[in-house]
């Protein structure tokens, strides 16, 4: 994405970055910058889309605020329905059959095996396609929360969140938004906050608060 703000020399420190998220592809780098951001007192937000496809996501670094388009995106009606109907509705009634009725245990593990199959071969077929233009009508109206026109940079690593990136670089004049996920101009600037380095393999590093929803 070339943005209508061409990134050149900083000549000044950020003071808070938010970052779009609705891939987790981009989160280990992610994590890198943030860390290195965050140790020159530099405030790292991140705007997430963890509803659909997010969970074997790494866990993204302590350091930054997260905030989740989850429960907006499940509760869209055709996704809702879709899961309603396919994976939810028939997995309670087996749950509850189980142990009931013969069979109802092997029934339970074919629908399993069936809806994974649903879901990876069927509905993210149809949904990937238009869910980055679905998440960028969810998230222009949520941004609000956040004040993302007062931000400095808004960085944009993740290609399904680029639509949301032009939206914002139309909409607000003083953000820098670019797709670079790069802290080499920052490299200068003092330590003022020496955060240790961050195991994410570590579970004890890896649990967090929940993320905050918007």
């Amino acid at each position: 994405m070339t943005t209508t703000r061409e990134d050149t020399a900083v000549n000044a420190l950020p003071e808070r970055v938010v970052v779009l998220l609705f891939g987790n592809g981009a989160v280990k780098r992610t994590n890198d910058y943030a860390w290195q951001m965050a140790r020159r007192g530099v405030r790292v937000q991140a705007v997430v889309a963890d509803g659909q496809g997010w969970r074997r996501a790494p866990s993204l670094h302590p350091s930054v605020e997260v905030y989740s388009l989850a429960k907006p995106e499940n509760r869209q009606p055709l996704l809702w329905l879709y899961e309603a109907l396919v994976e939810r509705a028939p997995a309670a009634v087996l749950r509850r059959l189980d142990g009931k009725l013969p069979g109802a245990g092997f029934a339970r593990r074919a629908h399993r095996k069936v809806a994974g199959f649903c879901r990876r071969n069927v509905f993210w077929k149809v949904y990937r396609p238009f869910r980055h233009q679905a998440l960028r009508a969810i998230a222009l109206r949520r941004l609000g929360s956040l004040d993302i026109g007062a931000a400095d940079h808004v960085v944009c690593p993740d290609p399904a969140a680029v639509p949301l990136a032009w939206s914002i670089a139309k909409r607000h004049p003083r953000p820098v938004v670019t797709r670079a996920l790069h802290y080499g101009p920052y490299k200068p600037y003092p330590v003022v906050n020496p955060i240790e380095p961050w195991d994410p393999d570590d579970p004890a590093a890896a649990r967090r608060e929940p993320y905050t929803q918007l």
